[in-house]
């Protein structure tokens, strides 16, 4: 019977996770167009890239040059600001986050834990406790798989996410307690293709950085819940290019990554998308230019390697964005040295609830040619979800 149910269960892993993929937008049409236009102010495309090179990542240059992807520079623009009850939090506990020999996050209450990061890791747990709503609840959300022959495949889901650490809008605050150290719960789940419809993932992570993380998915067609393995977070799901840590920009565990940073540098990046509908160019395989809202801005540049030797990628670099420590892209290597892949997210304002988000996201392989798109989201942040919204139990009711 174990034989039976591993593999199965790894292959509906790779399926549910999809869920995860962060993309919102402020609730309303699904087609909504931002809120910020302007004219374009030049293009970057195969035939002016070298001039850009060094203000490029290395993937997006390869990305202009061998596909015919084309970047639309518009004017920067900083419109991006904390909560004042998250600003308050940062000066509260300034200097009491350390991070421990493991890489793991101490003595963290609220707020930003690094206001002036120093380190890779300090950026990176930065990222991790950036402002995103005590809670949220992604209601839907659509993603592409584009084969290197224009083949798709589509998948739709929902996600939530309760935050347990780090909390300054919903009682209680700034920490629910919780004798485990749970640092955030998660649930994934899928409403389309039908032969899938109601699987759900539920997601624990923890605060110790030598504590891996727990899940548990509800199975529709045997309508029951098992308990099952996250640690293969490199393994790709669902048919797509993703894997389990390339959501939200990067969703893997800071604490499984030795980090380095480069240092802070002026790149054209992904922001404030004029859509999170993207139209597919005549290739069928990358966005059409007239989507797409990139900027100049000063970003921190961060190489991580993860601890596993045998983890899927070499390196990634993450470019994160300062005004917010929101993650624009990263660029991903294999591990014999390779470029492989280009992950880039296009970051927007939510200003009513200030939270920075992934308006789409999208990923490339570079050496396969083909792309998988995640879009079309519908976000609602800070709605009250409770403990009882996380459970096993909770995880078998909302999916029949």
């Amino acid at each position: 019977m174990k034989r039976f149910w591993h593999p199965l269960i790894a292959c509906i892993v790779g399926l549910i996770m999809v869920g995860s993929i962060s993309i919102a937008y402020s609730a309303g049409s699904t087609k909504e167009k931002s809120y910020l236009g302007g004219e374009v102010k030049f293009k970057i495309d195969k035939s002016n890239v070298n001039k850009y090179k060094d203000k490029l990542s290395p993937a997006l240059y390869v990305l202009i040059k061998d596909w015919n992807y084309v970047v639309p520079v518009y004017e920067t623009v900083h419109d991006y600001t904390y909560p004042k009850e998250y600003i308050e939090a940062t000066e509260k506990y300034k200097g009491t986050a350390h991070i421990n020999k493991h890489g793991g996050l101490e003595n963290y209450t609220a707020g930003l834990p690094f206001p002036d990061p120093k380190t890779g890791a300090e950026v990176m747990w930065n990222y991790e406790y950036k402002y995103s709503g005590d809670d949220f609840w992604w209601t839907q959300y659509d993603i592409d798989g584009i084969s290197s022959t224009g083949k798709l495949k589509k998948l739709v889901g929902y996600y939530k996410r309760l935050a347990y650490q780090g909390r300054v809008k919903i009682p209680p605050m700034p920490t629910i307690p919780n004798s485990d150290g749970v640092a955030v719960k998660e649930v994934q789940g899928l409403s389309y293709p039908e032969d899938i419809a109601g699987l759900a993932l539920l997601t624990v992570r923890y605060q110790a950085a030598t504590k891996g993380d727990d899940g548990w998915m509800y199975i529709p067609t045997i309508r029951r819940v098992r308990r099952i393995s996250v640690a293969q977070r490199g393994d790709t799901f669902g048919g797509t290019d993703f894997t389990w840590d390339d959501y939200r920009t990067f969703s893997g565990k800071v604490s499984d990554y030795n980090w380095t940073l480069l240092g802070k540098k002026e790149m054209y990046i992904a922001y404030h998308p004029l859509s999170n509908n993207p139209k597919y160019n005549v290739a069928g395989k990358i966005p059409a230019p007239d989507d797409l809202r990139y900027e100049l801005r000063e970003v921190y540049v961060v190489d991580g390697v993860n601890k596993d030797k045998d983890y899927v990628y070499g390196k990634r670099r993450i470019y994160v964005d300062p005004d917010s420590f929101a993650a624009s892209s990263n660029d991903l290597w294999d591990r014999r040295g390779a470029l492989w892949k280009y992950n880039e997210s296009g970051l927007t304002v939510k200003k009513n609830d200030h939270v920075m988000f992934n308006y789409y996201q999208n990923m490339f392989d570079l050496i396969a040619k083909r792309a998988s798109m995640a879009y079309n989201a519908v976000l609602r942040t800070n709605i009250g979800q409770k403990e009882s919204d996380f459970t096993t139990t909770k995880l078998q009711t909302q999916s029949r």
